[in-house]
């Protein structure tokens, strides 16, 4: 007897969950910048520069990238910025060691610390919070019928996640913003922010369709030596080719900016009043899909003996996606101890959840959303200012099935977010909060992966059993090489199901 099979690629986390490295050393200032008279802001993010597994432990490493801004020791300069990068390497044990994973990686920075140590060397330090998952593909052959039609078949329906694609993908956004006519040139650029928002992705046959949109701030020097900014929204579409994706694939992506590139650039009239940007962006895809398939439970051949031999798999079924979107407002107050705003340059916005817990058919999640602000004041000493303001949440987000046995990945996102600021001085801010879960569930099945038939030595005749507690008719039928309905009939039996100690008489070959 031949099994028919379906090639199903399953999945294992060998490794999944948080870690924290930190970052630290001092900074010497470029010879070609003035020595610092005082230190204003330090702006950083983390990127993930390889992956990789070594003698059963998982090795991430990555960089943080510095943007320090500070007032210089030189007459009639207001502001001098400076950039520069520390490594960072965080090892991680895997639940299988000989395994050949695939990671996704997905680096924070939750805090930075600055001081001046003189007035040519700054010490820096970060926390980088790193979320990540590590998975194993299994290629498996799942038994879904036999070849014999003579054979009796125990045939149900199962429903898993399937994995399709696993990958990452690089791309640069190309963008030329000019000054806007009645503003100077530009004599320097100080610092470039650029946010990932609005994203949406599609998947059609063998491709990957993935939108979104980028908000950028340009804070400058202009030709006269005063502190201005400039910015603009920026759409991107980009197209992944990928393998086995079709139209019916569910994509989970997320984006890091690795690198932002902003030059200025003479106009027609030779002046700087152009900005060449160059972003380079990296995606992390997972494609999946679930599959209905039959499985093949158990067979055998009438008049012969059967004996199938199995394997235990774990396959976990993606059960429900629920979500909510809700705009958050927020009015925020300046603290009396800061500088008062002269001009908002720009506000960073990331949503972080705290705390979840799963409750029968709901989802009950905490978190916060960090808020960033960056401003223009009207004081020598501090020309530009930040501050940080957490913006609390709650929800209860309601499901279409019992929570209990399931585990629930939750990811928060700001889709869009904008700011005003009105006459009392007071910052209104408005953020569309998106809160997305992925429920799974995980179960054990029995694959068979093969059947040896031989002649059954039962005499010709009609035998009598007593069915054994919880044996059913296709365990008597199975254990006589008797066909099903013929034992059905015989003992005129309405159901498989047979009570303990149940007299059966048996139709031998």
């Amino acid at each position: 007897m031949e099994l028919i099979k379906n090639t199903i690629n399953t999945y294992d986390t060998t490794a999944k969950g948080t870690a924290q490295v930190m970052t630290e050393g001092d900074v010497i200032v470029p010879d070609i910048k003035p020595d610092i008279l005082k230190l204003l802001q330090v702006d950083s993010d983390a990127i993930i520069t390889d992956k990789y597994t070594e003698n059963g432990k998982l090795i991430i490493l990555g960089r943080v990238n510095y943007k320090i801004l500070y007032v210089p020791d030189r007459e009639n300069v207001k502001i001098e910025s400076m950039n520069t990068s520390m490594d960072f390497k965080q090892t991680i044990d895997t639940k299988n060691p000989n395994a050949d994973v695939t990671v996704l990686a997905n680096p924070i920075v939750e805090r930075v610390e600055f001081n001046t140590v003189n007035s040519r060397k700054l010490h820096l330090r970060a926390i980088v919070h790193i979320d990540y998952e590590a998975y194993t593909i299994i290629v498996r052959e799942l038994s879904v019928d036999t070849d014999d039609e003579n054979a009796e078949k125990k045939i149900d329906k199962i429903s898993f996640e399937n994995i399709v694609n696993i990958s990452e993908h690089e791309f640069t956004v190309k963008e030329r913003l000019q000054i806007p006519s009645g503003e100077n040139s530009i004599s320097e650029i100080l610092k470039t922010d650029v946010k990932i928002y609005d994203t949406e992705c599609k998947s059609v046959t063998g491709k990957v369709i993935t939108k979104g949109e980028l908000g950028i701030c340009i804070l400058y020097i202009d030709s006269d030596g005063e502190i201005k900014f400039t910015e603009c929204e920026c759409p991107f579409t980009e197209v992944f080719d990928t393998d086995d994706v079709t139209d019916s694939c569910v994509c989970d992506i997320d984006y890091i900016l690795l690198n932002v590139q902003s030059i200025a650039e003479p106009d027609i009239d030779g002046d700087l009043r152009e900005i060449a940007l160059d972003i380079d962006i990296n995606a992390s895809l997972k494609a999946t899909n679930n599959i209905d398939n039959d499985i093949l439970l158990d067979c055998f051949v009438p008049k012969m003996t059967s004996e199938c031999s199995s394997e235990k798999i774990i396959l976990k079924s993606t059960v429900e996606r629920p979500s909510v979107q809700n705009t958050i407002r927020e009015m925020i107050e300046l603290p009396d101890n800061i500088p008062s705003i002269s001009e908002i340059y720009n506000v960073m916005t990331n949503a972080v959840i705290t705390k979840s817990e799963l409750n029968k058919d709901k989802i009950i999640c905490e978190g916060k959303i960090e808020a960033y602000i960056l401003y223009l004041t009207d004081s020598g000493e501090n020309p530009i200012y930040s501050f940080k303001k957490d913006i609390p949440f709650s929800y209860m987000i309601e499901c279409n099935n019992d929570t209990s046995e399931m585990v629930c990945d939750i990811k928060a996102d700001i889709k869009h977010s904008s700011y005003n600021l009105n006459s009392k001085g007071e910052l209104e801010l408005r953020c569309l909060l998106s809160i997305e879960c992925v429920l799974t569930k995980s179960y054990e099945i029995n694959n068979i992966t093969d059947v040896i038939v031989s002649e059954n030595k039962n005499k010709h005749g009609i035998l009598i059993c007593f069915a054994s507690k919880g044996e059913s008719v296709w365990d008597i039928s199975k254990r006589y090489g008797v066909v099903c309905e013929n034992l059905t009939k015989l003992n005129n039996l309405e159901c498989d199901t047979l009570e303990e100690n149940c007299k059966l008489f048996i139709p031998v070959n």
